[in-house]
């Protein structure tokens, strides 16, 4: 599968990927259309309309906020709105409409963005056959992460669009532009601070500065109008709700696969491990900017406390650069693709389980990483 020479083999290869993509697909639609509730996004309804009554938008005094119980490992948890508190100026904003009427159209926005994200990338890739297009359109329209975010009513498919577009933006030596999309991008999720610092140690502090600089700007409106409680409430509902979140099924954190081993301290040990590993390797071999830049989505989804399987879409630009897909490639979008439904009715079962496919999706971030330092490894002989 390294290299499909063959072209019989790689027409067969190429149709049953086709056919399995297809079957996700309607499967996912069908999921999606018998979804019942607001899921996260009433709890971001939540947080908007809390805020809207002067309380504390980081509580779960509110029936629309989405909790989880998983009666086989014994186990619960409450989701309530956990991202930076400029979040809260948008769910202010949204909470003043009929929640399931804002949950729809917020959907099709969903589908909206995550088809103009994919077209970007498509544009930028060097195959652009109508079969190589047709099939990765198909895998990318199955994916796992997508769906779960469709129906958790989430806000990933702004976070792949702002990574397109700092990429792209990289590409065209726009990087004072692409430094600033980084900064609205660490103002919504902070752990990708890191790809920021790497850019840094590579070299590119135009990036770097406006990406700080956008960030901290950003990150002070919530003070003009919250004043500075706001973040001593993100910071307390962070400390009270993470812990239980570790270990629910789809969150591919390294805290997130050492909490199943009761150890989630050991998470934090390898996040900064990590960090110096990936942040040394790039000092001192000076891999290509696209290399870089998948280092750095992978590292800052696996050194975040949560990283959900909604995030595992931002693995698109890192999988749609290659033109051909290698054996590991292919099981990372296997991975990817596999659906979250079937996560649910696995990782209960025993202990194996609970591991493996609780954090089914981490392998394929990992499998990602590998690879990429291996071509980082035969492009620049490091």
């Amino acid at each position: 599968m390294d290299k499909l020479q063959n072209r019989p083999l790689r027409s067969a290869v190429l149709i049953i990927v086709s056919i399995y993509a297809l079957i996700l697909f309607c499967f996912n639609v069908f999921l999606v259309l018998n979804a019942h509730g607001l899921l996260d996004f009433g709890s971001f309804i939540a947080s908007g309309q809390l805020a809207n009554q002067g309380e504390n938008p980081y509580t779960d005094n509110s029936p629309l906020i989405f909790s989880v119980e998983f009666q086989g490992i014994n186990h619960s948890g409450t989701a309530p709105n956990l991202n930076p508190p400029i979040s809260v100026l948008f769910f202010q904003q949204i909470a003043k409409f009929s929640p399931m009427y804002s949950l729809q159209i917020w959907r099709i926005l969903i589908v909206i963005i995550y088809s103009w994200s994919f077209y970007l990338l498509i544009q930028r890739n060097r195959d652009k056959t109508v079969p190589a297009v047709f099939w990765k359109a198909l895998w990318t329209f199955s994916l796992a992460g997508f769906w779960h975010t469709i129906q958790l009513g989430q806000i990933y498919t702004l976070l792949l669009l702002l990574t397109v577009e700092i990429i792209i933006n990289m590409e065209k030596k726009k990087n004072i532009l692409a430094g600033i999309l980084l900064g609205v991008l660490i103002a919504i999720k902070p752990n990708f601070v890191f790809w920021a610092g790497a850019l840094g140690i590579a070299g590119y502090w135009s990036i770097f500065l406006s990406a700080g600089v956008t960030a901290l700007f950003i990150s002070l409106v919530p003070i003009y109008f919250y004043g500075f409680r706001i973040y001593q409430q993100w910071f307390e509902a962070s400390k009270i709700f993470t812990p239980d979140l570790l270990i629910f099924p789809g969150n591919n954190s390294l805290q997130g696969l050492t909490a199943r081993f009761n150890s989630a301290q050991a998470g934090v040990v390898l996040s900064i491990i990590l960090v110096v590993a990936m942040l040394y390797l790039i000092y001192r071999y000076k891999p290509s900017i696209s290399n870089i830049n998948t280092f750095s989505i992978v590292t800052s989804l696996l050194i975040s406390p949560i990283a959900w399987t909604g995030y595992t879409i931002l693995m698109l630009p890192a999988l749609l650069k290659v033109k051909k897909w290698k054996y590991e490639h292919w099981i990372a979008a296997f991975i990817f693709s596999f659906p979250f439904y079937f996560i649910l009715e696995f990782f209960q079962k025993n202990f194996f389980n609970f591991v493996f496919w609780g954090w089914f999706y981490g392998w394929g971030l990992l499998i990602i990483l590998v690879s990429e330092i291996k071509s980082a490894v035969s492009s620049n002989n490091l």
